[in-house]
């Protein structure tokens, strides 16, 4: 039975020696784990603050040329409504110059109403009092 139970010693001392191998290199592992978590959270710390950098970098850039685009598109419609208002002001003064249509129907009774084309030029005239002349004797 010593026999046996010296087996059983040997046979479970190498039992613990085989687990506390394994126990060690599982120790090891966790070791390179931690290790390789803890570069990994500074990675991730590192990622995430030159992600927000990139972010605002970007967000001001982009808040920036929509800015100036808006600007632009302002200015241009700022010149836009100032020519508007310059031709309006221009037509304003056109029309102050302008005939209305009371005047144009004024004007038709007056030239209605005198007839220019009844009118003699100053040679009919002259022919006219010519020919009563010699009519009459007085010249020849």
């Amino acid at each position: 039975m010593a026999d046996r139970n010296t087996l059983l010693l040997r046979r479970l001392v190498e039992t613990v020696k085989a687990l506390d191998a394994n126990v060690r290199l599982l120790n090891q592992q966790i070791k390179v784990i931690k290790k390789n978590e803890k570069i990994l959270a500074r990675n991730i710390i590192n990622l995430n603050r030159k992600i927000n950098e990139l972010s605002s970098r970007e967000a001001s850039t982009v808040d920036e040329e929509r800015f100036r685009k808006l600007e632009e598109r302002i200015n241009k419609l700022q010149q836009a409504v100032d020519q508007l208002l310059e031709d309006v002001n221009y037509l304003k003064s056109q029309l102050k110059t302008t005939l209305t249509s009371e005047d144009v129907a004024e004007l038709k009774y007056i030239v209605e109403t005198i007839n220019p084309l009844e009118f003699v030029t100053y040679e009919q005239v002259g022919e006219l009092v010519e020919r009563k002349l010699r009519e009459l004797g007085v010249l020849r």
